[in-house]
């Protein structure tokens, strides 16, 4: 499959991604690095803080991995094989990136400042920002399964919840905007790869 082709199948999908870009890219472009942070932070609540702590799981690697293993024991091994392997890819670009750059995160640049969202229990990391790693990945596996799909309306939701994890892991004071974007392409980028590799074999017997 190429991606002209790609792209026509899930067009639903790119478009609310598409959307995403510009909406992220629009919000770097006008505020500041602190100021979008603040503006994506001017409201918390007990509750949306409770959702947040848990959705942020949606992108860790034991998620990733539980789903792989689960859908593989499903024969579903195709899609096995991609969700495993697109994360596998979005985090090990992910953390090579990570290595070279090391850009502070909200704990560092915020820490003399007057905010007051710091969520107690929740470890906050200083360094390493960019990209989200965790971005990465929910945005590889919703694009993975958007992809796999035959009801193209679930694409929505699946990216929806990627966006979810996100905007999570601002809301948590993990990261920043631009390192949530950085994750969001890392992740679509590795699952088109993946999507292209394994559609050749998606034939063959291993697969069945």
């Amino acid at each position: 499959m190429d991606l002209k082709s790609l792209y026509k199948n899930n067009r639903l999908f790119f478009l609310g991604y598409f959307l995403f870009v510009v909406v992220s890219i629009f919000i770097l472009l006008v505020y500041t690095k602190k100021d979008g942070f603040y503006l994506l932070n001017a409201y918390h609540s007990g509750i949306l803080t409770y959702f947040f702590i848990y959705a942020t799981y949606i992108g860790d690697g034991f998620f990733c991995i539980a789903l792989g293993i689960l859908l593989f024991l499903l024969r579903r091994r195709l899609l096995s094989f991609m969700v495993l392997s697109s994360y596998a890819i979005s985090g090990a670009i992910a953390q090579v990136l990570k290595y070279f750059i090391l850009e502070p995160r909200p704990a560092i640049l915020l820490k003399e400042t007057n905010y007051q969202y710091f969520i107690d229990d929740v470890t906050l990391h200083n360094l390493h920002a960019f990209p989200s790693g965790h971005t990465a990945s929910a945005f590889a596996l919703a694009a993975v399964l958007s992809f796999a799909t035959k009801n193209k309306n679930y694409s929505i939701m699946f990216l929806a919840g990627a966006i979810l994890v996100g905007y999570s892991r601002i809301y948590l004071a993990q990261h920043f905007m631009d390192d949530v974007l950085g994750g969001a392409v890392i992740g679509v980028g590795s699952a088109i790869i993946c999507q292209v590799f394994f559609e050749k074999y998606s034939g063959s017997k291993f697969f069945k």
